[in-house]
């Protein structure tokens, strides 16, 4: 039997999330064939630094993007600023798979667009949200209490002290990622809220989500939202509420509470896991008796085995999704309906997966949206058109 050919992948742009992912990809069994950037000195070491031994073809100059994005690529990885997604997505569907960072674009109607596109061609997009993809996150929504109607979220650093951030980073400009906190660390917190209250079913997101606001925040002088304090409400009397920051002490914790059991889920290290052969999160008990005079807590640790971390397992569902897809469309059997955001048929597993989690991209940027339009309304609840 012939070896099975290497899934390539062209990574657009030295972006410093960039290195962590070629690292990853190549643990994935995945194979780095290109590179892009502007600058060719900046990309000879990039691979110096980061792909060792490799020898990936370099584009470089001011038309690198497109020279890649023109080549035979297999699929591409886009981890450029959310305002320059959608023409560079686009153009790299029309015959390349596509794992894109996220905030995945500057609104869920531009993403439905990418989306179709990638559908119509037969192409993978999947967003770059690594904490979802460890089995350690699947087992925490399925150990929450019953009957979850409760989840609170922080997600916060501080990068106001030694640092060029509030100058530099593109999370804090309005012509690069504008919504900020709220599209980078609030995107963790909807994501998780969305996997517990639909119970790792993507067909019950539509219609989930009823209203959100933005009830206190602070913006740069752009107006890009650097911390801010959002709810998130859903059907059934349910309630994500979540903290994002780039102001506050580095936090990022999840709660999830439910009716009629007396344990709360926790997690503690939910985006950015703490090294170790093992990861955990815990089931939490508090009693009390006489009435505030005596309290009891006891603890139910949960560990997850941690020799393959996050990011490799999302390289792996992404080529393995990715050959899925390409083996239902060249077999003729597909079942599209966009409509019903099933856009890559799904006779298999794979396939499902891939088409869930799309469902979940999009309904994540679909409340961001939202979130940012009530901080534009001044804090005011927008109801969510799904």
């Amino acid at each position: 039997m012939e070896p099975a050919t290497p899934f390539g992948v062209g990574i657009l742009g030295c972006a410093r999330i960039a290195k962590k992912n070629c690292r990853a990809a190549k643990a994935a069994s995945c194979e780095i064939t290109a590179l892009a950037s502007r600058s060719k000195e900046k990309a000879d070491g990039f691979v110096k630094k980061v792909l060792g031994g490799d020898d990936p073809i370099i584009f470089a100059g001011g038309d690198a993007y497109d020279q890649m994005l023109d080549s035979d690529l297999r699929s591409v990885y886009i981890p450029l600023p959310t305002k320059l997604h959608e023409p560079y997505v686009a153009r790299a569907l029309a015959s390349k798979h596509v794992l894109l960072e996220k905030p995945v674009a500057t609104s869920a109607g531009s993403y439905r667009e990418m989306l179709r596109a990638a559908s119509q061609n037969r192409k993978f997009l999947m967003d770059g949200t690594m904490f979802v993809h460890h089995p350690r996150t699947r087992q925490f929504v399925k150990s929450v209490p019953r009957d979850p109607n409760r989840v609170n979220f922080n997600f916060t650093f501080d990068a106001t002290a030694g640092s060029n951030f509030f100058q530099n980073d593109i999370r804090t400009k309005k012509d690069a990622d504008f919504m900020g906190c709220v599209g980078d660390l609030g995107w963790y917190c909807v994501r998780m809220g969305l996997l517990v209250f639909s119970a790792l079913d993507a067909g019950a997101l539509r219609g989930m989500v009823t209203d959100v606001q933005c009830t206190r925040y602070q913006l740069n002088e752009d107006g890009v939202p650097y911390d801010a304090d959002c709810l998130v409400h859903l059907t059934e009397n349910r309630v994500l509420s979540f903290h994002c920051s780039f102001i506050h002490a580095f936090n990022q914790t999840c709660h999830v509470f439910g009716t009629g059991t007396p344990y709360v889920a926790t997690m503690n290290d939910v985006v950015l896991p703490l090294r170790g052969d093992t990861l955990s999160f815990s089931l939490v008990e508090q009693a009390m008796f006489k009435w505030g005079e005596i309290i009891t807590e006891e603890s139910k640790g949960m560990d997850h085995d941690n020799s393959k971390v996050q990011e490799v397992f999302m390289w792996e569902n992404f080529s393995n999704w990715a050959k899925a897809i390409e083996e239902e469309s060249s077999s003729g059997s597909t079942m599209i309906d966009v409509d019903n955001e099933i856009w890559w048929g799904g006779e298999s597993d794979e396939v499902k997966e891939a088409n869930a989690m799309a469902s979940y991209s999009l309904h994540t940027q679909l409340v961001l949206d939202a979130l940012m339009e009530s901080i534009n309304r001044g804090g005011a609840k927008v109801q969510i058109k799904n």
